[in-house]
């Protein structure tokens, strides 16, 4: 006999195996002792920034932004797989526990980073404002909530098939979550703020209905569910090899410049191959760009000192290192070995591809330290910023691949 808790207990068991597996690997000790550094000196940093920030400062608005793009990403985490779309299909009226428990996980999973974020701004919260305790309490309430609507609002949405009308319902509930936001925080009148959040109730109301005679879309449940455990696995990749991961190619022809740059020459064939898999494959060239963005943003919000020297030495760091497995990227691909280019051309080619990259991730962030530093400071975290990215290569990167 079918047993729905069973199937959910046995899925989810599976799943918090295999993450675990991984997050071993990803949370290593050499990891660890870097993000406990980087968290110690930022921590030391928005310490002595809160005894001089201005009471004008916008965090309302910041906060706003932030909360409301992490309330309206995110969805039911449904642990569905391709064959379900076979065998389970029959059953989809049986599934509503189902559904419920992965609901309730989901809301756990996805409300543990929101309040993570809150709970950082929750100095600077008491520091701008009169808030209590009470506040405080009632904050993390309404958090809970707006992040159990979204998720729920999501799983309704997904019940249409047409695209447009996911990315309209997207950018509504951001301005709704960002409407609401805004005014809690910028402690406006329980008039508005009970208007938005009547507005929201009305929303999920109207797609209950709307939605109670309509089936599943299995093959849209199945999708978003598979990119999010290849997204995981992208991640782990980086650290340690993944079976499970199915490679991601994507052109991206604003960037094909870039490929005319490496000449046309036999021992350039290395140079080409590890730039072409950098731009295209997996998610090398968005992990670049993800880090080049948080260090752009910590620098320029950040007071002058400290993180101005710490904050380029870890994105250089963190950036160099995860790109090390690109090495290994086609160490499957059996033509690789038949390329009458000498073993010494690949490593050259390699390393010279990880220093440019780490180059040019100094030059953007010394170019922004412009507008809040001294021309000293620049130059100093461009010169520095040079040094250790040839540093790090010779000392570090060359060892990695030795061994891989």
């Amino acid at each position: 006999m079918f047993n729905v808790d069973q199937l959910w207990q046995a899925r989810f068991s599976q799943y918090i195996k295999d993450t675990r597996r991984y997050l071993r690997y990803m949370f290593n000790d050499h990891l660890v002792i870097v993000m406990i550094f980087l968290l110690s000196g930022l921590a030391l940093a928005y310490q002595n920034w809160l005894e001089v920030v201005p009471p004008d400062f916008p965090y309302a608005l910041l906060m706003g932004t932030v909360l409301a793009l992490l309330m309206t990403r995110g969805s039911i985490h449904t642990f569905l797989k391709d064959p379900d779309l076979v065998f389970l299909l029959p059953l989809e009226e049986k599934l509503k526990p189902y559904i419920k428990k992965s609901f309730l996980y989901s809301i756990l999973l996805e409300s543990y980073f929101l309040l993570l974020v809150f709970g950082v701004s929750v100095p600077l919260f008491f520091t701008l404002t009169d808030a209590t305790l009470q506040t405080l309490i009632s904050v993390l309430l309404l958090l809970l909530g707006m992040k159990s609507w979204n998720l729920w609002m999501t799983w309704l949405i997904n019940f249409y098939t047409d695209k447009k009308v996911r990315l309209v319902d997207w950018w509504v509930r951001l301005a709704l979550n960002f409407g609401l936001l805004y005014l809690v925080f910028s402690e406006a009148s329980l008039l508005f703020i009970g208007i938005v959040v009547v507005m929201m109730l009305l929303l999920l109301i109207y797609f209950q209905n709307a939605t109670k005679k309509m089936n599943w879309k299995w093959d849209l449940l199945i999708e978003n569910e598979t990119k999010r455990m290849q997204l995981f696995y992208r991640v782990a990749n980086l650290f340690v090899d993944v079976p499970g991961l199915k490679e991601k190619v994507k052109r991206r022809k604003w960037l094909d410049v870039v490929l005319s740059w490496t000449p046309y020459a036999k021992d350039k064939a290395f140079d080409y191959l590890y730039l072409r898999t950098f731009l295209r494959s997996g998610d090398y060239f968005g992990l670049y760009l993800r880090l080049l963005i948080i260090g752009a943003v910590l620098l320029l919000t950040l007071p002058v000192g400290y993180a101005t020297y710490l904050v380029p030495v870890l994105v250089l760091y963190l950036t160099g290192f995860q790109l090390i497995p690109m090495w290994r990227h086609h160490y499957n691909k059996l033509w690789l070995s038949i390329y009458p280019v000498q073993e010494k051309h690949r490593i050259l080619a390699f390393t010279k591809m990880i220093t440019v990259i780490l180059i040019s991730q100094t030059i953007i962030l010394a170019a922004l330290l412009v507008f809040v530093a001294t021309w000293v400071e620049v130059v100093v975290v461009l010169v520095g910023g040079i040094i250790f990215a040839f540093l790090y290569v010779q000392g570090v990167v060359k060892r990695k691949i030795a061994s891989l």
